[in-house]
Protein backbone atom coordinates (compact mmCIF):
# COMPACT_ATOMS: atom_id res chain seq x y z
CA UNK A 1 0.00 0.00 0.00
CA UNK A 2 2.72 2.63 1.17
CA UNK A 3 4.72 1.53 -2.74
CA UNK A 4 1.35 2.71 -4.32
CA UNK A 5 1.04 5.64 -2.80
CA UNK A 6 4.84 6.59 -2.84
CA UNK A 7 4.09 5.78 -7.03
CA UNK A 8 0.78 7.94 -6.72
CA UNK A 9 2.67 10.92 -5.08
CA UNK A 10 6.01 10.68 -7.74
CA UNK A 11 3.42 10.20 -10.81
CA UNK A 12 1.62 13.37 -9.38
CA UNK A 13 4.65 15.80 -9.07
CA UNK A 14 6.30 14.85 -12.02
CA UNK A 15 3.17 15.80 -13.70
CA UNK A 16 2.61 18.97 -12.03
CA UNK A 17 6.20 19.67 -12.79
CA UNK A 18 5.98 19.31 -16.76
CA UNK A 19 2.62 21.41 -16.74
CA UNK A 20 3.85 24.25 -14.58
CA UNK A 21 6.80 25.05 -16.75
CA UNK A 22 6.30 27.44 -19.08
CA UNK A 23 8.21 26.95 -21.83
CA UNK A 24 9.54 29.69 -24.33
CA UNK A 25 8.88 28.48 -28.12
CA UNK A 26 10.42 31.22 -29.71
CA UNK A 27 13.97 32.08 -29.34
CA UNK A 28 15.48 35.73 -29.60
CA UNK A 29 17.51 34.60 -33.12
CA UNK A 30 13.85 32.86 -34.19
CA UNK A 31 12.42 36.59 -33.31
CA UNK A 32 15.32 38.67 -35.05
CA UNK A 33 15.67 36.71 -38.25
CA UNK A 34 14.87 38.31 -41.10
CA UNK A 35 14.93 42.27 -42.74
CA UNK A 36 14.35 45.15 -40.91
CA UNK A 37 14.10 48.91 -41.75
CA UNK A 38 16.77 50.96 -39.75
CA UNK A 39 14.99 54.01 -38.44
CA UNK A 40 17.48 55.38 -36.53
CA UNK A 41 20.60 55.19 -34.91
CA UNK A 42 21.98 57.18 -31.53
CA UNK A 43 25.95 57.11 -31.26
CA UNK A 44 27.77 58.25 -28.01
CA UNK A 45 31.15 57.42 -27.30
CA UNK A 46 33.13 58.72 -30.41
CA UNK A 47 36.00 60.38 -29.62
CA UNK A 48 35.47 62.39 -32.26
CA UNK A 49 32.27 63.99 -31.31
CA UNK A 50 31.04 64.83 -35.33
CA UNK A 51 30.75 61.54 -35.06
CA UNK A 52 28.00 61.29 -32.07
CA UNK A 53 24.85 61.97 -32.03
CA UNK A 54 21.08 60.83 -33.89
CA UNK A 55 21.49 59.31 -37.21
CA UNK A 56 17.65 59.22 -39.20
CA UNK A 57 17.71 56.74 -42.24
CA UNK A 58 15.11 55.94 -44.90
CA UNK A 59 13.42 52.90 -45.67
CA UNK A 60 15.89 51.77 -47.86
CA UNK A 61 18.33 51.35 -44.96
CA UNK A 62 18.07 47.40 -43.35
CA UNK A 63 19.13 45.40 -41.00
CA UNK A 64 19.11 42.14 -42.12
CA UNK A 65 19.79 38.99 -40.07
CA UNK A 66 20.30 35.88 -41.88
CA UNK A 67 18.84 32.41 -41.18
CA UNK A 68 21.84 30.77 -42.97
CA UNK A 69 24.16 28.02 -41.46
CA UNK A 70 27.01 31.19 -40.80
CA UNK A 71 24.43 33.44 -38.88
CA UNK A 72 25.34 36.47 -41.58
CA UNK A 73 23.81 39.75 -40.56
CA UNK A 74 24.16 42.27 -43.59
CA UNK A 75 23.83 46.20 -42.90
CA UNK A 76 22.64 48.32 -45.90
CA UNK A 77 23.38 52.18 -44.63
CA UNK A 78 23.33 55.28 -47.22
CA UNK A 79 23.90 53.18 -49.97
CA UNK A 80 26.89 50.71 -48.31
CA UNK A 81 26.19 47.34 -47.39
CA UNK A 82 28.51 45.76 -45.10
CA UNK A 83 28.45 41.84 -43.87
CA UNK A 84 29.07 40.37 -40.36
CA UNK A 85 27.36 37.83 -38.37
CA UNK A 86 26.06 37.81 -34.83
CA UNK A 87 25.82 34.86 -32.20
CA UNK A 88 23.38 34.78 -29.78
CA UNK A 89 23.76 34.78 -25.90
CA UNK A 90 22.03 34.23 -23.08
CA UNK A 91 18.35 35.81 -22.55
CA UNK A 92 18.36 39.23 -24.58
CA UNK A 93 21.77 39.42 -25.08
CA UNK A 94 24.03 38.91 -28.15
CA UNK A 95 26.91 39.92 -30.42
CA UNK A 96 27.73 41.81 -33.90
CA UNK A 97 30.80 41.22 -35.45
CA UNK A 98 31.73 43.41 -38.29
CA UNK A 99 34.92 44.24 -39.79
CA UNK A 100 35.34 47.64 -38.00
CA UNK A 101 34.84 45.47 -34.60
CA UNK A 102 32.85 42.98 -32.04
CA UNK A 103 29.74 44.95 -30.80
CA UNK A 104 28.05 43.51 -27.46
CA UNK A 105 24.29 43.76 -27.58
CA UNK A 106 21.23 43.79 -25.12
CA UNK A 107 17.44 43.73 -26.67
CA UNK A 108 15.48 46.57 -25.04
CA UNK A 109 12.04 45.46 -27.17
CA UNK A 110 11.60 43.21 -29.15
CA UNK A 111 8.31 42.32 -31.06
CA UNK A 112 6.69 41.00 -34.13
CA UNK A 113 7.01 44.92 -35.87
CA UNK A 114 10.24 46.71 -33.70
CA UNK A 115 13.28 45.55 -32.59
CA UNK A 116 15.21 48.03 -30.37
CA UNK A 117 18.92 47.34 -29.16
CA UNK A 118 22.23 49.05 -27.48
CA UNK A 119 25.53 47.86 -29.50
CA UNK A 120 28.63 48.80 -27.21
CA UNK A 121 32.06 48.50 -29.36
CA UNK A 122 34.37 45.87 -27.60
CA UNK A 123 37.26 47.62 -26.04
CA UNK A 124 36.07 51.39 -27.08
CA UNK A 125 33.50 53.75 -25.58
CA UNK A 126 31.19 53.66 -28.74
CA UNK A 127 27.53 52.63 -28.27
CA UNK A 128 24.86 52.83 -30.76
CA UNK A 129 20.69 52.19 -29.78
CA UNK A 130 19.41 50.48 -33.25
CA UNK A 131 15.54 51.49 -33.36
CA UNK A 132 14.47 48.91 -36.43
CA UNK A 133 10.70 47.80 -37.47
CA UNK A 134 9.27 45.38 -39.80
Amino acid sequence: MKRQIATLCLILISTIILFSCKKDNTSVKARITGKWTVNKIEVSGNSNESLNGTFNYTINDYMDFKANNDDQVELGLNNQRTIGSYIISLGTEFQLVFPEGTYYCTVATLSGSQLQFTAKMDKTNVSKVFYLTR
